[in-house]
C-alpha cells in the first residue's frame, strides 16, 4: 500500500497493521510523521503485557545522538518517561519545563537534544491493554513555540495514530514467542528503595524485613534482569520503566 496525502488518521490503520516486522514499521511510521510536519520519532514499550521484558524500543533518531544516550545513561535522568507515568494526554517538552524541577543534567539532556536537530517534542503517553505503558514520542527543529501551536493543533489524531502503532507492537511481540520475566511486588519495592539510596539495613526496616531477605531479593532481582550487581539492576528497572526512583 502507498502511502498518499492522509488527513484521517484512521486510514493509517491498513498501512500500519501491512507491517511485517518492527523494522518495516520504522519505515512506516517514518513516513507517517514526516506527512505530520515532524521529523523523526521514537517509540518505547516501557512494560509489556502481564509481565516484564526487555524493553522494545525503535526510533529514527540521530544514530550517534542515540549512542551518545546510552552511554551516558540518560535514560537515568530523561523525565519524559515519568512524565508520561504520570498522565494520559499528550504533552509537548516544554511542559515538563514547566511541570518539573529540571535538574543540570536534564537540562543538558535538553540542549544536547536540540543541538543535533530536536529542538522541540511532543510525547504521548500509552496505557494499552493488560497493563502495557508505552511512550511515543514525535521531534522537530521547529522552536518551542512553533512546534507547541502546531502539537496542540493536531495531538488528538497523533495520539490515535500511536495506539495504533502500540497495538501492531504488541502484536508482533506476541508473535516472537519473546520469554516474558515475571517480577513480584517485593522485588520492585526493594529495587524502588535501593535506588533512593538506602542500604540494604534501611530497606529491611522500611518493609519491615530482615536484611538478608533484602539481599535474597536483589540477587533474584538481578538475576531475573540479567544484572552483574545491584546497581545495574537499578538502572535496568529504571530504563524498562517497572520503578520510579
Amino acid at each position: 500500500m502507498e502511502l498518499a496525502r492522509i488527513t484521517n488518521p484512521d486510514d493509517y490503520l491498513p498501512f500500519i497493521e501491512g507491517a511485517k516486522d518492527l523494522d518495516d514499521l520504522t519505515i512506516k511510521v517514518q513516513k507517517i510523521i514526516e506527512q505530520w510536519g515532524f521529523s523523526s520519532f521514537s517509540y518505547w514499550l516501557k512494560q509489556s503485557p502481564n509481565g516484564t521484558h526487555e524493553p522494545i524500543a525503535f526510533a529514527t533518531y540521530p544514530a550517534e545522538y542515540s549512542k551518545h544516550y546510552m552511554k551516558n545513561k540518560y535514560y537515568l535522568h530523561d523525565m519524559i518517561g515519568l512524565a508520561s507515568t504520570a498522565s494520559c494526554l499528550p504533552f509537548d517538552w516544554s511542559q515538563i519545563e514547566d511541570n518539573y524541577h529540571i535538574t543540570r543534567m536534564q537540562k543538558q539532556l535538553f540542549d544536547e537534544s536540540a543541538s543535533v536537530g530536536m529542538k522541540s517534542g511532543g510525547c504521548i503517553p500509552i496505557h494499552g491493554p493488560y497493563n502495557s505503558h508505552a511512550v511515543f514520542s514525535v521531534v522537530s527543529d521547529q522552536s518551542k513555540k512553533e512546534f507547541g501551536r502546531w502539537f496542540n493543533t493536531c495531538k488528538h489524531d497523533i495520539h490515535i495514530i500511536a495506539l495504533y502503532i502500540h497495538e501492531k507492537v504488541l502484536k508482533l511481540d506476541s508473535a516472537s514467542g519473546q520469554r516474558v520475566v515475571s517480577m513480584t511486588m517485593r522485588e520492585l519495592e526493594v529495587l524502588t528503595w535501593v535506588s533512593r539510596g538506602k542500604t540494604y539495613w534501611e530497606t529491611g526496616k522500611i518493609l519491615n524485613i530482615q536484611e538478608d531477605t533484602v539481599k535474597k531479593h536483589i540477587k533474584k532481582a538481578c538475576s531475573l534482569l540479567q544484572a552483574s550487581n545491584s546497581s545495574q539492576a537499578v538502572a535496568r528497572a529504571v530504563f524498562y520503566g517497572l520503578i520510579v526512583p
